[in-house]
C-alpha cells in the first residue's frame, strides 16, 4: 500500500472519529440540559413550597406567642413556664424576614400597638380563658371565641403544632360535633381529628412531609406511553398513526401493521435481535395506553393481542419472529401447546337426575320407538350424561346419531343439550345481544375492509331492512340481513394462511363452510354432502326458493340432516354453533377465529381459557370499546 493511500485512509478515519465525537458530545449535552431543566423546575417548585411553609410557620408562631401572653396576663402563677414554651419557637424565625409580632393584630393582621396585640375592633371580640391549664389538663376555647382559628389552621398547615410536652389542647369547632385533640405527649397519643374533607391529622401530616411522587417515573403505563410516543415522533409517518387515531378513534389494519413494524424496528435497534420479555410487554402496554380503544377488555392485561408473554404470541411477537427468521435460523424444541377449552373439551355437568345402567339402556330402546314429543325430551334429558360420554369417546363418537335417532327428526334437542351444558342464560346470549350490541358494529368494521364483490353484496344485504310489503330486490340476490351480518365475520376474521397440512382458502370459500343454499320446492331436500371428504364439522343447509326466503334450516352432520328448531337465519346459526359443543366437534380450521370470537365475546364461554388469535382480540377490543 502506498504512502498516499495510507495517509488518505488516516484522514478519512480522523474525520469519521471527529464526527462521532461531535455527535456524542451533542447528545450528552442535550441529555444534560434536559436533566438540568428538570432539576431546576423541581428546585423552583420546592422553593415555592418552602416559602409558603415559612409564612404559615410565622403565622402559627404568632398564635402560640399570643396564647402565651394571654396566659401570662390571666394567671400570675405560671407565667414563666408558658413563655418558656413559646420562646424556642420565636427564636426559630427566619432571620431574613423582619416580622415584629407585637405590631400586628393576631386576628385580622392589621397594625396594632396594644398589648396583647389586637386592633380596636378585634380586642372587644376576644374572650380569653380565665386561667392557664395545668399539666395534663385540656384547654377549651368556647364556640363564641374568635381564637377558634386553631381548628381551621390545623387543616391548612399540618405539622406545625407538633411538639408541646406534657400539654395538650381541646379545640372546639363550631361545625363539629366533638372536639379534636392536638397532642404530642408520648404517654397520651393524640386522637386523629377529622376535618371537613374527611382526612385525619396523621394523613395530612404525612402528605405534607412526604414528597409528591412523579407519575412519569413511578407509573409504568405513563413510561410506556412516552416510549411509544417518542418512537412515533422519530419515525417516518409516525404522526400519521396518531392523526388517524384522533380522527377515527381506532386504527385500520394497514396503520396497525405500520405501527407494529415501527415499534419492532426501534426495539431491535435498541435492545438487539432478541429483546427481553419485559421490554416487549412495555411496548405492548404503551400501545394500549396511547391508544385506549385498542385495549382488549376480556384479557387479563389488555394487551395480550399485541404481546402475550405466556404463550409468546401477538403482533409484536410475530413481527419479531419474522425479523429473526430473516437473520438467523433457530433450531429449538417445540413449545408446548396451551390447553384450550374449545367445544371438544369434556366438561363436568350437573343436569339433574340421570339414568344409569339398565335403566339408561331401557330408556334408549324406548326412544327408538317413542313418538310422544314430551317423552322424547324427558328421556333425552335423563340420558344426557351417557350421551356426553359417547361424544367424548373417540371409539364411539360416530354412533351418537344411530344410538339416539330422535336427533334426526325432533327439533329443539340440540338447544336442550346445550342448555344442560351451560345454562339458559348463556344459551340465549346470541339471540338477545346480536341485534342490539354487535350487528351494527360488525357492519361498520366490515366497511373498512378492502371491498370485493362478495363483501359489497353482503354489506348491502346486511344493511337492507325490508318493510312488511317489500321484498329484497333481485339485484341483491343475497341472504337476509341477519345471515349477511353473521357472514361478514368471515371476512373480518378470514381463514388462516395455508401451510403444509392445509391449503389456503379464501373468505368466499369459507362462507360455504358456514351455510349452503339449496333451491327446492319440497320442505325437506334430497341432500348430498357438499363438504370435503371426511369432514365432521357441521354446517347449515338453507332450503327455500330464494336466499332471503328460507323455508327451513338443517344442520349437516356426518352425512345426516338435523332439523333446526328456529325458522330465522340467526336462530339457525345459533343452533349450528351449539352443535359443536353438543357433539364435541372441533371448529373448522378455516372458521376457527369466527367461532372462537363468538364463544368468548358473545356467549362468554371459557373466557381466558381459550386460545385466541390476536386478530380475535383486536376485533373484540374494537367492538366493545365503541370504536
Amino acid at each position: 500500500m502506498s504512502g498516499s493511500s495510507v495517509l488518505a485512509f488516516q484522514n478519512q478515519l480522523t474525520s469519521i472519529m471527529e464526527v462521532l465525537v461531535r455527535n456524542t458530545v451533542c447528545e450528552i449535552t442535550r441529555l444534560y440540559e434536559d436533566s438540568f431543566v428538570n432539576f431546576q423546575s423541581i428546585i423552583a417548585h420546592h422553593e415555592e413550597e418552602n416559602a409558603t411553609l415559612k409564612i404559615k410557620l410565622q403565622q402559627s408562631e404568632k398564635v402560640l406567642a399570643l396564647q402565651s401572653q394571654g396566659e401570662s396576663r390571666m394567671s400570675g402563677a405560671e407565667p414563666q413556664q408558658n413563655v418558656a414554651h413559646s420562646d424556642p419557637l420565636i427564636k426559630q424565625e427566619d432571620p431574613e424576614v423582619d416580622v415584629k409580632m407585637d405590631s400586628f393584630c393576631a386576628v385580622c393582621g392589621k397594625a396594632a400597638e396594644l398589648a396583647p396585640p389586637f386592633c380596636d375592633v378585634c380586642r372587644n371580640t376576644v374572650a380569653l380563658p380565665p386561667q392557664s391549664p395545668k399539666v395534663g389538663e385540656k384547654m377549651d376555647f368556647s364556640k363564641d371565641s374568635d381564637l377558634n382559628l386553631f381548628d381551621t389552621d390545623s387543616q391548612s398547615f399540618p405539622g406545625q403544632f407538633d411538639y408541646k410536652p406534657d400539654l395538650f389542647y381541646s379545640v372546639k369547632d363550631a361545625t363539629a360535633e366533638r372536639p379534636s385533640i392536638i397532642s404530642s405527649c408520648p404517654e397520651a397519643p393524640a386522637a386523629p381529628s377529622v376535618g371537613q374533607n374527611g382526612s385525619s391529622w396523621t394523613e395530612r401530616r404525612s402528605s405534607a412531609k412526604r414528597p409528591r411522587p412523579c407519575p412519569e417515573v413511578d407509573n409504568m403505563a405513563a413510561e410506556a406511553k412516552e416510549l411509544v410516543q417518542a418512537v412515533l415522533a422519530r419515525r417516518p409517518d409516525g404522526d400519521r398513526v396518531v392523526e388517524e387515531y384522533q380522527a377515527k378513534g381506532t386504527l385500520t389494519d394497514p396503520t396497525r401493521r405500520h405501527l407494529i413494524n415501527m415499534l419492532v424496528a426501534h426495539m431491535t435497534e435498541t435492545q438487539g435481535r432478541i429483546p427481553p420479555k419485559n421490554v416487549r410487554e412495555l411496548y405492548a402496554l404503551g400501545i394500549i395506553t396511547l391508544f385506549p380503544s385498542l385495549k382488549d377488555p376480556f384479557s387479563k392485561k389488555g394487551y395480550e393481542h399485541f404481546y402475550d408473554g405466556k404463550n409468546g404470541t401477538g403482533y409484536l411477537a410475530w413481527r419479531l419472529k419474522t425479523v429473526q427468521r430473516k437473520t438467523f435460523h433457530r433450531s429449538g424444541g417445540e413449545q408446548k401447546a396451551a390447553v384450550s377449552r374449545g367445544p371438544n373439551f369434556e366438561r363436568q355437568t350437573h343436569s339433574g337426575e340421570q339414568l344409569q345402567g339398565d335403566l339408561c339402556d331401557a330408556a334408549i330402546l324406548d326412544l327408538a320407538q317413542c313418538t310422544d314429543q314430551e317423552q322424547v325430551f324427558l328421556k333425552m334429558r335423563e340420558t344426557f350424561q351417557y350421551r356426553q360420554q359417547l361424544v367424548h369417546d373417540p371409539q364411539k363418537a360416530g354412533t351418537v346419531l344411530s344410538t339416539f335417532p330422535r336427533l334426526l327428526d325432533t327439533k329443539g334437542l340440540v338447544n336442550q343439550d346445550f342448555t344442560l351444558l351451560f345454562g339458559l342464560e348463556t344459551s340465549c346470549k346470541l339471540l338477545e345481544n346480536w341485534d342490539s350490541s354487535f350487528k351494527a358494529k360488525v357492519i361498520k368494521e366490515a366497511k373498512s375492509l378492502t371491498q370485493s364483490a362478495d363483501l359489497c353484496n353482503l354489506l348491502r344485504c346486511a344493511e337492507y331492512e325490508p318493510s312488511s310489503d317489500q321484498d329484497l330486490p333481485e339485484v341483491l340476490a343475497g341472504w337476509d340481513s341477519d345471515m349477511a351480518s353473521i357472514l361478514l365475520l368471515v371476512h373480518l376474521l378470514p381463514p388462516p394462511p395455508g401451510g403444509k397440512k392445509c391449503a389456503k382458502i379464501s373468505a368466499r370459500e369459507a362462507v360455504d363452510r358456514v351455510v349452503q343454499f339449496q333451491r327446492v320446492s319440497s320442505s325437506r331436500p334430497e341432500w348430498r354432502p357438499g363438504g370435503p371428504e371426511g369432514q365432521r364439522q357441521p354446517y347449515l343447509v338453507a332450503v327455500g326458493c330464494r336466499r332471503d326466503r328460507i323455508q327451513s334450516f338443517y344442520i349437516a352432520l356426518d352425512g345426516h340432516l338435523l332439523p333446526c328448531q328456529a325458522g330465522c337465519s340467526l336462530g339457525a346459526f345459533d343452533e349450528l354453533f351449539k352443535a359443536h359443543f353438543v357433539f364435541g366437534l372441533s371448529y373448522d380450521e378455516a372458521l376457527s377465529s369466527v367461532y372462537t370470537f363468538l364463544q368468548t365475546t358473545v356467549y362468554n364461554i371459557d373466557v381466558g381459557s381459550v386460545k385466541e388469535s390476536p386478530r380475535v382480540k383486536e376485533l373484540r377490543a374494537r367492538l366493545l370499546n365503541n370504536c
